[in-house]
């Protein structure tokens, strides 16, 4: 078995566990500050810095990252990618047995589906696992930009939407953007693990990487991608946008990494096998995202109908012939929205600094 297998495929496996993990902390962070306005959530950032519980989910996060390297020095990007998708079954899961809350059948069923996908994967990579080539500064230089703007031009549509009340359309913008800046982060983390392979092989030295656009384009996404995801870890898309922003940033690598990055993809039946594996990962994704979806539609529902009691209550108070909304004063009317009903569901999303 190839060391590709044998020690890249648990290490990302542990990475993703990791990563996983980060969300449950950092969110708790993010919900007790006030709901930013609009932008890129950078202003957020700098006030959960501040946040001793929010460090301690980016110092998991920063653990993660260094296990992500060391599985894309001796493993290809397209086995590593979609492993790291495996966060939202840990995530699923502990927010299952710290918050209470139930995983549906379809929950379960792309639990399962995400697993065996993975099984499939390390068979697919069983014979051929090559790390490919390193990008070229111009391919680094492209990504820069065509990240930027796609990042700049999401989070614009998003911040309209949210204005608007559009939650899908917020989910979509904010995940999009996150998964993008992520999948770009993961490729620069991928010119550190092939850098690392390298110096193995006495060919370079990590200095080597500070004359490159690689360690600047790391962490130019990552912040990007951190304060677009605690943006969104405010606001009722968070869960809608968590399918989204694992699905970009599990498989524009993979795309990426066999067709740029020579990176040779199975062959034969296990060609076969890789692709069935993406696509079980895929439908893996989108059942989570639907049962995170559902557990967010039941919450609403309680909501609202714990709202119209209270109003029912205070109707009953006043004279007949005035409705209860007219007899709240704006300071007692029903609030909407998380500060109303604190919500374990607005969590879900993924934090990964890649």
């Amino acid at each position: 078995m190839s060391t590709a297998l044998l020690v890249g495929l648990p290490t990302a496996a542990v990475s993703a566990g990791l990563y996983g993990i980060a969300p449950l902390v950092q969110a708790r962070a993010a919900r007790e500050e006030e709901t930013s306005s609009g932008g890129l959530g950078l202003g957020l950032l700098a006030h959960l810095v501040l946040r001793p519980l929010w460090l301690l989910g980016l110092a998991v996060e920063a653990g993660s990252f260094l296990l992500e390297v060391a599985a894309l020095s001796v493993a290809p990007v397209a086995l590593v990618a979609p492993v790291m998708a495996l966060d939202m079954i840990v995530f699923t899961l502990l927010a299952q047995r710290v918050l209470g809350e139930r995983i549906s059948r379809n929950g379960w069923l792309g639990v399962a589906s995400m697993v065996a996908g993975i099984g499939l994967l390390a068979y697919a990579f069983a014979r051929r696992a090559e790390v490919g080539t390193s990008a070229s500064t111009d391919v680094l230089l492209a990504f820069l930009v065509l990240g930027l703007m796609f990042a700049l031009f999401c989070a614009f549509l998003a911040n309209v939407a949210a204005r608007r009340g559009g939650i899908a359309a917020t989910a979509l913008g904010f995940g999009a953007a996150a998964g993008v800046c992520y999948a770009i982060a993961t490729l620069a983390t991928r010119q550190i693990g092939l850098a690392v392979h390298e110096r193995r092989e006495g060919q370079s030295t990590l200095v080597d990487l500070l004359t490159t656009p690689t360690p600047y384009l790391l962490v130019l996404f990552s912040v990007l991608a951190l304060g677009l995801q605690q943006r969104g870890l405010q606001g009722r898309a968070a869960v809608i946008a968590f399918p989204v922003t694992s699905g970009v940033s599990a498989f524009l690598p993979v795309t990426l990494g066999v067709t740029l990055f020579d990176e040779p993809a199975p062959d034969g039946p296990q060609r076969v096998a890789f692709i069935i594996a993406l696509t079980m990962v895929a439908a893996g994704i989108v059942a989570l995202g639907r049962d995170r979806m559902a557990a967010n539609r039941s919450v609403d529902e309680a909501e609202d109908v714990t709202t119209e009691g209270a109003v029912s209550e205070d109707a009953t108070a006043v004279d007949p012939g005035t409705s209860a909304t007219a007899a709240l004063p704006a300071s007692a009317a029903p609030p909407r929205g998380p500060a109303a009903f604190p919500r374990s569901n607005d969590l879900h999303a993924t934090n990964r600094g890649k």
